[in-house]
């Protein structure tokens, strides 16, 4: 055996991680300290789970989840559920009236809105107190803005339980003289077929009247909220023709349909 056969023990002894010795207090809680830093650094490193989307917009035929035909968006609120069943029928549709009937929030038509709506949308209304507002009513059609906590929804229903519910974003604080589109759709087509916008106002804004189609729509307004639908037969989820805003003093002032979509 020669010298480097006779000092092979010692050479791996040498390579061993582990401590000839016993660690002491201050090594060991280095060691740990270093154990937390690294298993840290390795849980900040993992991706984040994807963000859960807002809830969407929901079409309901007699209580079920129904099918969107078009819908044109204009923000998260505005994707389609894969349901099955119908939409407004075009005889609710054929009582449409271009000014809009404010209801109390006390009144029957507003009542069962207010229920459909909720119920619609029952994940994100269950155990909160809510608030309505912009109700109205238009030939036999109810609208309305539901609050519950963070979650806010524009509902359409009819008196035959079918209606549309589509959750929107909080009102924007904008230029006095100013609206801007935050939520629009359009659904069916023929006689069957509807737009609808829900968007902010500057505090000057009194009174808001869309274009579309040949039709006059005056939308309905409080709380620096706008609302206002109507039928068409080719829904685009937009006013086509020019938008005059009525301001407290009595001026007006007039933009195109386009301009009141926000930019990019």
């Amino acid at each position: 055996m020669n010298d480097r056969e006779k000092n092979l023990p010692q050479l791996l002894a040498a390579l061993d991680a582990a401590p000839v010795h016993e660690l002491t207090e201050a090594e060991n809680n280095r060691k740990e300290h270093l154990l937390r830093t690294v298993m840290h650094g390795a849980a900040s490193t993992q991706p984040a789970s994807p963000a859960r989307r807002r809830r969407p917009l929901i079409w309901v035929a007699a209580g079920a989840v129904a099918a969107t035909a078009a819908v044109v968006a204009v923000s998260q609120a505005s994707q389609s559920v894969p349901g099955s069943g119908g939409s407004l029928s075009s005889a609710e549709l054929a009582s449409w009236t271009g000014t809009p009937s404010q209801l109390a929030a006390t009144s029957p038509e507003a009542t069962v809105a207010e229920k459909w709506c909720v119920k619609a949308l029952g994940s994100d209304y269950s155990g909160k107190s809510v608030s309505y507002s912009n109700l109205d009513v238009r030939g036999s059609i109810t609208s309305v803005v539901v609050t519950g906590g963070t979650t806010i929804s524009y509902c359409l229903t009819d008196k035959t339980g079918q209606g549309m519910a589509a959750v929107i974003d909080p009102v924007k604080k904008l230029p006095s003289n100013a609206i801007e589109v935050d939520s629009a759709g359009g659904h069916g087509e023929g006689s069957t077929g509807f737009n609808y916008l829900v968007g902010s106002v500057g505090s000057d804004v009194k009174a808001v009247t869309l274009h579309d189609g040949g039709r006059t729509i005056e939308a309905n307004i409080q709380n620096d909220r706008f609302t206002a639908w109507w039928p068409s037969a080719e829904p685009t989820g937009s006013a086509s023709g020019k938008v005059v805003l009525t301001l407290k003093n009595g001026s007006t002032r007039t933009v195109s349909g386009d301009s009141i979509f926000p930019k990019g």
